[in-house]
Parts: C-alpha cells; sequence; structure tokens
C-alpha cells in the first residue's frame, strides 16, 4: 500500500473510512476520486480529492472555508482526512465533498439553446452562493466558468475554493497576485501588478469587487463565446492609458440579449469597483429580473461557433490570428524536433499522458488542480493565469533537475521548456511562469544495463 501514487489508487483502496471506486480525474497539485463509504448499505457517491504532494496546506484551507460556508449552491464538505503512501510512505491531505453531477458552463451553454432568462437564473445562483462566501469574510478568487457546475435540474454550483481564503487565512503562495485566471481579473488587480512589478514582497489584496467582477466576465464568455477585453493592460503604454486599449463591444452586439441582461453584465464589468454592487444585492436584481423580463428574455440564444467547452482551449488571442495558426503549429513542430535530436527531452513522456477513466459526459467534483480525463468532465486545473497549470513549487516526477540543457528554464529547481508560440492564457497541459507558457522537461530513461553483455 505504501508504494502507491496518490494519482493512481487502484479501484478498492481505502482512505481512512472511504473506498475508491474510480479515478475522477488528476492534476498537478492534486486527484479526485470517486468514493462510498466502506461498510455501509448503500452508500452515497462522493468526491474525494487527495493531494499529490505531501502535506499540502491548500487542502486544509479549502477545508476550513469550506466549513464556513453552508448553502444549497456550493458542495458540502463531508470530511478530511489523511493518507500515507507513495514511495516514502508520506502522509497526503484530502478532502471529500458532496458529489455534484451535471456540466461545466460553458458546457452546458455549448449544448443548450439557453434563453436570457435562463442565464439571469444561474448567475442569480451564483450570486447568492458568492454573497455566502463573502457573508463569511472568505473570497472564491478563481469565478470562472470552469469553477460553475449545472445540474440537470439547471441548478448552479460554484465548485472549487482551492484558491479561495478569508480574513486572517496566512498567504499560502508568492507573487503579487493570489491564484486566480487572468481573462478574469479585475482593473484594480492589473493595476496593482503593473505598478508594483518590481517589488518583490508586495501581494495584492483581493475584495469581493473581484469576484463580483470575475462573474461579469464568465457572463459575457457564456453569452458571446469570447471573452472581453482585459480589463486593463498598463504594461502595454508604460501607464493606466484606459482610451488606447480595445474597447469593449456590449454583449448585446454580438449577441441578441435581453437588454436587462446585458446591462447587468455591463454593471459586474464596470472599472469602478464600488458600481458593481455586492454579490447580494446582485443576486436580487439578477432574481428579479428574471422574473420581470418580457418575452424578448425567452429567446433561444444559439450556441456560437466560437465557444469553447473549457478555459483556454482555444485562447482568446488564438481567436484572432486566423490563417497565422498553422505556421506557428509546424514551427513549435520543429523546435521540438530539434530540442529531441539534442537528447534533451523525451518526447513520449511528455506527449503520452497517464491511462485515464471513462467520459460520462457530466462533471463530478470540481477541483483546482484536476485536468480532464479523455473521457470524464472533471473540472481541471486552473493555475494563476489561464488554463495552464500553475508551475508546481517541486519538480513533477521524472522532471529533469539543473544543470539545464539547452533552451530550457531553471524554474523553481526544475527544467522547463518555454513555448515561444503561446501566450497566457496557455493552452491545455502547458504551464504559466511569469506571463509566458511552458513544459515541463523530462530526464530521459536510463539505459537496462542488466541485458547488456
Amino acid at each position: 500500500m505504501d508504494e502507491l501514487c496518490p494519482e493512481a489508487l487502484p479501484d478498492g483502496t481505502r482512505l481512512g473510512p472511504w473506498q475508491v471506486e474510480g479515478r475522477a480525474g488528476y492534476g498537478t497539485y492534486g486527484a479526485v476520486y470517486r468514493v462510498r463509504r466502506a461498510r455501509r448499505i448503500l452508500p452515497q457517491l462522493v468526491a474525494l480529492k487527495l493531494a499529490r504532494y505531501p502535506n499540502d496546506l491548500r487542502f486544509e484551507r479549502e477545508a476550513e472555508l469550506l466549513t464556513r460556508i453552508r448553502h444549497p449552491h456550493v458542495p458540502r464538505l463531508l470530511g478530511q482526512g489523511t493518507w500515507k503512501g507513495g514511495l516514502h510512505g508520506d502522509t497526503h491531505p484530502y478532502v471529500v465533498m458532496q458529489w455534484v453531477e451535471g456540466l461545466r458552463l460553458y458546457d452546458w451553454g455549448k449544448e443548450h439553446p439557453f434563453t436570457s432568462r435562463q442565464v439571469l437564473r444561474l448567475l442569480a445562483q451564483v450570486a447568492r452562493a458568492l454573497e455566502a462566501t463573502h457573508a463569511r469574510q472568505g473570497l472564491h478568487r478563481d469565478v470562472k466558468g470552469d469553477n460553475i457546475l449545472v445540474s440537470p435540474e439547471g441548478k448552479a454550483f460554484l465548485m472549487d475554493f482551492g484558491c479561495g481564503t478569508w480574513a486572517g487565512a496566512p498567504p499560502l503562495t508568492e507573487g503579487l497576485l493570489a491564484p486566480g485566471t487572468k481573462p478574469y481579473r479585475s482593473p484594480q488587480a492589473l493595476r496593482f501588478q503593473w505598478e508594483h512589478r518590481r517589488e518583490a514582497h508586495t501581494h495584492y489584496r483581493a475584495t469581493p469587487a473581484d469576484d463580483v467582477y470575475a462573474l461579469g466576465v464568465t457572463a459575457y464568455r457564456l453569452c458571446t463565446g469570447i471573452y472581453p477585453p482585459p480589463a486593463t493592460d498598463p504594461s502595454l503604454v508604460g501607464d493606466d492609458a484606459r482610451d488606447t486599449l480595445e474597447v469593449m463591444k456590449p454583449p448585446g452586439q454580438l449577441k441578441p440579449l435581453a437588454p436587462v441582461l446585458e446591462s447587468l453584465i455591463l454593471r459586474m464589468l464596470s472599472e469602478n469597483s464600488h458600481d458593481r454592487g455586492i454579490a447580494g444585492e446582485l443576486a436580487a436584481t439578477l432574481e428579479a429580473a428574471a422574473s420581470a423580463a418580457g418575452p424578448e428574455a425567452d429567446a433561444p440564444l444559439s450556441p456560437s461557433e466560437s465557444r469553447v467547452g473549457s478555459e483556454g482551449v482555444k485562447r482568446p488571442v488564438a481567436e484572432r490570428r486566423g490563417g497565422y495558426l498553422a505556421p506557428m503549429v509546424l514551427m513549435s513542430l520543429a523546435a521540438w524536433l530539434i530540442i529531441l535530436l539534442a537528447g534533451n527531452l523525451n518526447l513520449a513522456e511528455l506527449v503520452a499522458p497517464p491511462s485515464q477513466g471513462e467520459d460520462g459526459g457530466t462533471t463530478g467534483v470540481a477541483d483546482a488542480a484536476v485536468e480532464e480525463p479523455p473521457m470524464s468532465s472533471v473540472l481541471r486545473e486552473n493555475g494563476p493565469d489561464g488554463l495552464a497549470l500553475e508551475t508546481p513549487k517541486k519538480p513533477l516526477p521524472g522532471q529533469r533537475r539543473p544543470p539545464c540543457g539547452r533552451f530550457q528554464t531553471n524554474i523553481q529547481g526544475s527544467c522547463w521548456l518555454e513555448v515561444l508560440q503561446a501566450s497566457p492564457p496557455c493552452e491545455e497541459g502547458y504551464y504559466e511562469w511569469k506571463g509566458s507558457c511552458y513544459l515541463p522537461v523530462f530526464t530521459p530513461p536510463r539505459p537496462n544495463t542488466s541485458e547488456q553483455r
């Protein structure tokens, strides 16, 4: 048992009172399993998220935050514990949560001809979940479509509090900004990042208004199939020259939305944080609008062809590149081939993912450390900027350590290859570090000398 890897537990494995029935997905920091309580008649299926790295404090903080929030649109915390295993018998924390069956919000939008009234109701439910979180002095800090599930009954759940925090909680990560996803950053966060870019020990203090802004980005993305322009990017001009940036088109110019829905989306995206309103007030306005809207709110909004089912599968920047994408892919492949011939990469280890589970077409539990298996709609890891996974503080299993080879970068004690043709938000499988996309470099396996003569 001690030699089992936390991301590859076989069916039947026991973790305290819980018995594994299958893996739902895994990512940089954790693996999610379908489990049931052992030795009970007709035990309920629940989700267990197990830390891949020993003594990971993220899990304790997520559990603490969930114990503070009791709300019908937030998954219930059912337990927590530790499992000893791995090569060295280390202690890995885990949390157990309500299993939520449903589709991620953007996947739901892709498969359903939804209406403005339905969007108003779903947004109101998420806003109520944020209201409950903020009432406990907590913050989600990663509100987006991939962290919202829609059940078959049309009920929305705000998932994945792995990036969350509460007043007085000690910081767990370094950097100017807390973990999150770049397209959803508020104007205040992006300005702070630019103004303090040369300061090593300064941290942006997120507020409830940041969560509300991220909900506005989510609504805009759901309804139009694209992200709004960055809230602000003073680095483009050296100052906060908002009028020099791309102007955001009102979502109603891209889709025939009910005017009240468009108005509320633009309110959540207000540059002034006070104009967005608090989550509870916003939820009440959304609920009232859903009830009072006229027949125009029931017109189906056909899913846009540009809409994709998950964060970053098609980056906003890639959507604008058009015909330049194919040459970029060829350039990327050529660069990989050169490095492979130089002996710096083991391509098979990088490209071939571990075997993963089967697809039921629905999502179980949101996980800040979970990648979606090919056949299972489980919420993916989202690092600080985009779907790109956050570069781990320790080398991945089998990852090369310094001295790194040519064209490689030493990041936190491990070797990485920068993907020059990609830019944040990075695509699936890439890791983001300081505004660039990277792939891990793995050490080639040692030759089997036992058969040599």
